[in-house]
């Protein structure tokens, strides 16, 4: 009997000595588990934020607001629809939309003539550290029987990230360009008008409200149709340099298609370019937070005008 005592006695503490080793094994092994949990939820957290553009704008007839007009949002193509917004009875609407990405917007009424407007939402990855805003506006016009608009399947304006100023921003030259080119279209709208051909919408305007070009948000002004004889146009000068600059310089302020001339052994930049001088007014407006000594410059037929500064010409 003493004999088994003392064997059992020999074999109880290797039993307790591996279950003391089971339980911290078992320990050691939670431990672990834990830590792989924490260390895989950290990764999850670490992902790549996304950030937004956020969007107001309105739609007008004119000076009036155009209500319940539709914004569809395609993206990187006009083939891939990903949003449908319509605006309110005032004319507002407001929507966001992930940066990083080209969109392409189509604003629409019907009984109205759909303007087009693209977005380059793509910007410098240093630059991706919070959401965006930008506010605009456009006006729609009515839809005229026998009147050609395939000018405007182009986009009425462009909006692109200025890497100089860090906002979002009009291309102000491809503003300029377009509504030089839609000139002839909207002389032509003004004809059909008197003739009575236009197919009437709900909302009552002038004629004179109608007329206007489009154009981003305080960069509107009426362009009549220029007389017979030597050509005037206006254009905003912005730089004047002793030394060439590149079309990349970072005094542009992002600003793209520049036009270069050479005066007083000067280099001089200037955008723009419009029938009228109230038009390049405007526009010298609109960039002078930009531009604070842009001045107002005219060619005749290609050549610049040498005078000092362009008088306004009277009101009547």
């Amino acid at each position: 009997m003493q004999q088994s005592s003392t064997f059992a006695h020999i074999n109880e503490y290797p039993l307790k000595t591996n279950f003391r080793l089971l339980f911290f094994s078992s320990f050691i092994f939670l431990l672990c588990i834990n830590s792989f949990s924490k260390n895989h939820t950290f990764k999850n957290d670490s992902t790549e934020k996304k950030y937004f553009l956020d969007m107001k704008g309105r739609v007008l007839l004119g000076k009036r607001p155009l209500p319940q007009a539709w914004i569809k949002i395609y993206s990187d193509s006009s083939s891939t629809l990903v949003q449908k917004v319509q605006a309110d009875n005032e004319g507002y609407v407001a929507f966001q939309i992930p940066i990083s990405k080209f969109y392409t917007l189509k604003i629409s009424k019907p009984g109205f003539v759909t303007k087009v407007v693209t977005i380059d939402a793509n910007m410098p990855k240093s630059s991706q550290n919070g959401d965006y805003f930008f506010e605009f506006s456009t006006d729609l016009f009515e839809s005229i029987e026998g009147l050609d608009v395939a000018l405007l399947r182009q986009p009425v304006a462009k909006i692109f990230f200025n890497t100089f100023t860090k906002k979002f921003d009009y291309d102000f030259n491809y503003t300029a360009k377009i509504n030089n080119e839609l000139k002839e279209l909207y002389s032509n709208y003004k004809l059909q008008k008197k003739k009575g051909k236009i197919q009437e919408p709900n909302t009552s305007v002038s004629e004179s409200e109608n007329t206007q070009e489009i154009q981003p948000e305080k960069v509107k002004a009426t362009e009549e149709p220029i007389a017979n004889g030597p050509k005037t146009t206006y254009s905003v000068e912005i730089i004047s340099s002793a030394e060439q600059l590149q079309k990349n310089d970072p005094q542009f302020k992002g600003i793209i298609n520049v036009n270069e001339y050479q005066e007083d052994n000067l280099y001089k930049y200037y955008i723009g370019n419009y029938p009228t001088q109230k038009g390049a007014e405007k526009m010298k407006d609109n960039i002078s937070g930009y531009f604070p000594k842009a001045t107002i410059i005219s060619f005749i037929d290609g050549k610049k005008v040498i005078t000092e500064s362009v008088t306004a010409p009277p009101e009547k």
